[in-house]
């Protein structure tokens, strides 16, 4: 055998155990894999150890990953240590600076640092984009838009989606690189084609809006939004962008039924705009959605968990007008902060009165001023011609003060309309006229009020102000109950109770009894105990009577504290109670009913 066939054995001898290791790595690496989908996390470590004992570095990866994440960092560590390769020095690196293997000291910040910046010069993907994130915002290292555009611009020569898209945002900001709109769009349209479906999203938006350099187009918007939508099915952005264009009519026909299936998909993947969206729809009856005041909530809540300013908003806003000022002002701030012109001029409000904030009224009058020209909805204006009006922060002035309502009311604003509507119905800074004051609050109610259709349906049952029209009436109160006015649902239940401006139907009057009772009326509570006091639909049954005025009275109905206080006394409803009758007859007389203080008298 010649010396080169000998060399040539020698060399397979070597190489074919090697090989046969390297192929049980993969085995291993493998199964631990197939155990790994299954969530049989014990097979999966077990055979993770088996590769790392075989010396496969992927597999002490994988190990130190699944220690990571079941927060046993101390393990995680040693697997990345023992792999000591790019990905190990990395995620060992990321260990340290996250404060996961000590108190983020200067000195463990630089040593996890060390470790990044080691894998980063090994060329490590997630390292030069952690870099990338470091320079951006100036952690641990000086901040240097230079450097994140240069660890940057090694990845965006990979076509990595992540990288692209974070370029497009450096080209629009101008960061590190001169601003180039046409740049970013580039970079968002191949970060889209790279599979990061928001890199479409942006693009759209730009269709959508245009720049100097670009005209707007909305079909081309759509269709790029649709491809946001199309590329990821999740994307929660694109998903409610192509929502916004059915509502709207953006590069397509207005499709309502379609604009609620994306919002919906929107939401579910975790869109909070999406969620404050489809929560107008269901507050103000918009787009052929029946109100749903609870869904509305329960929506906007949604939007506020995800920092939607909307969500936000809309839940300080509720807070702030059941009076617990002080819990609505943190959502107020936020959405404020966020730029919600709505929050701004609701804090500006908040200070005119002093309400959960230190009252400054001139200060207020200067923000309403400076937000006035860029509030749409008017209330900026309705808020500062109040202030004028009675010298909140700045001199009385009637008729400068009328004059803003009026300009708030003909921007659509619901509550100026109300205002509008009282004053000329009183006489009050202008001269009496009940034909306009009708006027007002029916635009009031036209504009989604529901305080107006409540209002102007008790001027119409009654004939004060509007003619008396009791069919009117009720027509106006269901279309507040539609909306979930709990006061609407009293109302139009003693209508059926009384067959005014409709026919007498007692199961219908206790069904919005009951339903407003059960949303937390007190009222309501007590006109259901009144039916069972009196056996209007139901049967008559003083202990289930005596039940419901007690919750009643618990709610803060004064009436119903009056009732507790004679149903002790008499011993109806309830065992006899002297001591009992005296209390709920002083609850009564301290809120100013002075039947109940002769009452007290009579113990």
């Amino acid at each position: 055998m010649n010396m080169k066939n000998r060399l040539t054995i020698i060399a397979l001898m070597i190489f074919l155990p090697l090989a046969s290791q390297a192929q049980q790595e993969v085995a291993y690496l493998d199964s631990a894999m197939r155990y790994a989908e299954m969530e049989d996390w014990d097979s999966a470590v077990k055979w993770l150890k088996k590769g790392v004992k075989a010396g496969s570095k992927e597999c002490m990866n994988k190990l130190g990953d699944y220690y990571n994440n079941t927060e046993d960092y101390k393990k995680a560590a040693k697997y990345y240590a023992m792999a000591d390769n790019p990905e190990g020095w990395f995620e060992h690196g990321w260990l340290w600076m996250q404060g996961k293997l000590g108190q983020q000291s200067d000195a463990e910040m630089l040593k996890g640092l060390a470790m990044v910046r080691r894998s980063e010069q090994a060329d490590y993907r997630d390292a030069i984009y952690m870099m990338a994130r470091l320079f951006d915002a100036g952690a641990v290292v000086e901040q240097n838009y230079d450097s994140a555009v240069y660890m940057l611009s090694r990845l965006v020569e990979r076509e990595d989606p992540y990288a692209l898209y974070a370029m497009a945002h450096y080209y629009e900001r101008g960061l590190g690189v001169a601003v180039d709109s046409l740049k970013a769009m580039e970079l968002f349209r191949r970060a889209g084609a790279a599979g990061l479906s928001d890199g479409y999203t942006y693009l759209g938006d730009y269709y959508r809006h245009g720049t100097s350099s670009v005209i707007p187009d909305s079909l081309l918007a759509f269709q790029t939004y649709m491809l946001a939508a199309g590329v990821d099915d999740d994307n929660a952005n694109g998903l409610s962008r192509v929502a916004e264009c059915y509502l709207q009519g953006i590069g397509t026909r207005i499709d309502t039924a379609k604009a609620i299936y994306y919002l919906h998909d929107a939401i579910e993947a975790g869109s909070p705009r999406a969620a404050a969206e489809l929560a107008d729809m269901y507050n103000y009856g918009r787009g052929g959605v029946v109100a749903n005041a609870d869904t509305a909530w329960m929506l906007y809540r949604m939007a506020s968990q995800g920092d939607d300013p909307r969500g936000d908003y809309m839940m300080g806003a509720s807070l702030y007008e059941q009076g617990a000022y002080e819990n609505a002002m943190g959502f107020i701030v936020s959405a404020a902060q966020n730029g919600s012109i709505d929050a701004a001029v609701l804090y500006a409000q908040a200070l005119l009165g002093g309400n959960g904030v230190e009252q400054d009224a001139s200060r207020a009058v200067n923000m309403l001023r400076d937000l006035a020209p860029h509030d749409l909805t008017g209330q900026a204006h309705f808020i500062l011609g109040i202030a004028t009006l009675y010298g909140y922060g700045v001199e009385a002035d009637s008729v400068q003060g009328v004059d803003l309502i009026r300009q708030a009311a003909e921007k659509g604003n619901s509550r100026a309309m109300m205002a509008l509507g009282r004053l000329y119905a009183a006489g009050e800074a202008v001269t009496r006229d009940t034909v306009l004051a009708v006027e007002w609050f029916e635009r009031a109610v036209a504009a989604g009020s529901t305080q107006a259709m409540v209002q102007l349906a008790g001027s119409y049952r009654v004939g004060t102000v509007a003619p008396q029209n009791p069919e009117r009436a009720v027509e106006l109160y269901q279309m507040a109950v539609d909306r979930g006015n709990l006061d609407a649902m009293c109302r139009l239940g003693l209508c059926y109770e009384q067959g005014e401006g409709v026919a007498a139907n007692s199961r219908r009057a206790y069904n919005l009894y009951r339903q407003a009772a059960e949303r937390g009326s007190a009222w309501g509570m007590r006109l259901v105990a009144y039916c069972y006091g009196q056996g209007i639909y139901v049967e008559q049954d003083m202990k289930q009577a005596a039940e419901w005025f007690l919750r009643s009275a618990e709610a803060g109905d004064v009436q119903s504290c009056l009732i507790m206080g004679k149903l002790y006394a008499a011993g109806e409803g309830v065992k006899k109670n002297k001591k009992e009758a005296r209390r709920w007859f002083t609850v009564a007389a301290e809120a100013g009913m002075t039947e109940a203080e002769e009452l007290l008298k009579t113990l």
